[in-house]
């Protein structure tokens, strides 16, 4: 362990220097789709100008007298200046993006993991394991100057599982990896008066003010198929609501209605990252059932925000009646579920020179685990700090922990129906980025342990962000899954792996 440690925080030194000046930029954990932030609003509308002169140049060069024959001049320039007009209208009221994606990874550990309790040997996921290629779409179309809509998708497909068939990949795991089409933001938005606005759809709502640990931000479950590979910010799942938004001085008020049962996309049972028959000591087969709560008016969710934006800081304050982010198995059915807790918590940034400090704090209410019969209470807490005072440079350490009320001994123990979990429970982040050439280059290390002294496990990873040119990016890192005293890191302590993929975007 110490070895490792040794070489995580090794990592993260390399990629700062010792005398070079701070930044003076701080990103707004607000900032996305808010529509108070004017400059957000005219870059997501921009192009829908009725004045744009330069698209309809170059008429004053025509001869009515030899191409419009019979045309007056001023019919010509108002022929020409209504067909202008209708042409940009009819070009700019739509608005295409999107990208291509190839994502490859090479497992460098040999391990394999039973595809079924009758399984001899187990599928070998060294080598070779993601041929993937995938797409995403968006489309922006604007209804007027206050309303627009957005829908947007992603779908791919993985060669790896046709390449190796003859592997006997269990059907979850084909569902889970193969292929996919799923749809994401998807949302109506607009302004109903000068300080109300309301978006209608899928969508994300980032809650807290941590960058790698979920604290408050309980509102859209992630995909977690493939833990440690990815950030928070990329593995959120869009919900459908109605959101409303009410501006007042220096704050922002949201209330928002859930009406989508949603849950985590989980890593497939008895697949690479979730290999059942070494997790829990009778494991049955098929492994228990997975259920998604119906979308239902008993089902539906609700919360609410308070964000104040003030100068040199920002403070937030949460109250939210939610599905849970992890599931419990009811033994009344003999199936894994997912229930509702309640929440109330709090966000805070203060800006300080160089320095961005940062905590969360969270009390939950009716979380539920598989060894005991009553719900309990939980209360997470989170400091944080990240560093700015090196240029080109951002370090970032955050620590949190997530403390049991009436906690009882057996949620510990490998008995009956484990849950692995103690009454206090230490999660600790660091990260370091630094920006290389102009932004063209971007190099981050990242470890995440769990455990006050890291007896847990947890996982590193390093990886670099390169601008191959306008509009290409590709990317390229390692990561080590570290094992540690519970049986979820000793499970997928040799899924270490190298990965790559190139994007196009248009």
């Amino acid at each position: 362990m110490s070895k490792k440690l040794l070489l995580s925080l090794t990592l993260l030194s390399l990629l700062a220097t010792d005398n070079l000046t701070a930044n003076d930029v701080i990103e707004d954990d607000l900032s996305g789709f808010d529509m108070g932030d004017d400059s957000e609003e005219n870059g997501d509308l921009e192009g829908f100008g009725d004045d744009d002169t330069n698209e309809i140049g170059g008429f004053d060069d025509l001869d009515s007298s030899d191409e419009l024959d019979g045309f007056s001049d001023n019919e010509v320039s108002d022929i020409a200046l209504q067909e202008a007009s209708t042409q940009s209208t009819e070009e700019s009221i739509f608005s295409l993006s999107g990208n291509i994606a190839f994502k490859t990874s090479v497992g460098y550990r040999e391990h394999q993991v039973k595809a079924s309790p009758t399984d001899a040997t187990g599928i070998e996921y060294s080598g070779i394991n993601q041929a993937q290629i995938s797409t995403y779409l968006q489309l922006d179309t604007k209804l007027s100057d206050d309303w627009k809509i957005r829908i947007s998708g992603d779908a791919y497909y993985d060669a790896i599982y046709d390449i190796n068939s003859n592997n006997n990949y269990n059907q979850d795991t084909l569902d889970a990896y193969k292929t996919q089409l799923r749809l994401d933001d998807t949302y109506v938005q607009g302004r109903i008066t000068r300080d109300i606005d309301l978006k209608v759809g899928r969508q994300i709502v980032v809650w807290g003010k941590s960058d790698s640990i979920r604290i408050t931000d309980v509102i859209n479950p992630i995909d977690n198929r493939v833990p440690g590979m990815t950030d928070i910010e990329d593995l959120r799942l869009s919900v459908g609501m109605a959101k409303l938004d009410y501006y007042i001085g220096s704050w922002n008020l949201s209330a928002m209605a859930i009406v989508e049962s949603r849950i985590l996309l989980e890593a497939a049972p008895r697949g690479e990252f979730f290999p059942v028959d070494n997790i829990f000591p009778t494991a049955p087969n098929p492994f228990i059932e997975l259920v998604t709560p119906d979308s239902s008016v008993e089902n539906m969710q609700y919360a609410f925000a308070a964000n104040g934006v003030f100068s040199g800081w920002d403070l937030s304050f949460y109250a939210a009646d939610v599905l849970d982010q992890k599931w419990h198995i009811d033994t009344t059915v003999q199936k894994r579920v997912v229930t509702k807790v309640q929440m109330l918590g709090s966000a805070i940034n203060i800006a300080a020179g160089s320095w961005l400090l940062k905590s969360e704090i969270a009390h939950l209410n009716g979380v539920k685990y598989n060894s005991t019969t009553d719900a309990k209470s939980r209360l997470d807490a989170l400091v944080g700090v990240d560093y700015m005072g090196i240029k080109d440079t951002v370090l970032s350490l955050e620590i949190a922990n997530r403390h049991i009320f009436d906690y009882e001994a057996q949620m510990s123990q490998l008995i009956g129906l484990p849950d692995y979990v103690h009454e206090d429970e230490l999660q600790t982040a660091m990260r370091a980025t630094r920006s290389f050439v102009n932004d063209t280059i971007n190099a981050t290390a990242l470890v995440s342990m769990f455990g006050h002294n890291w007896q847990y496990g947890g996982f590193a990873r390093v990886w670099v962000e390169y601008e191959v040119m306008n509009a290409v990016n590709a990317n390229f890192g390692i990561v080590d899954y570290i094992d540690g005293d519970k049986p979820f890191t000793k499970a997928i302590k040799d899924n270490d792996r190298v990965f790559a993929d190139i994007t196009y975007s248009f």
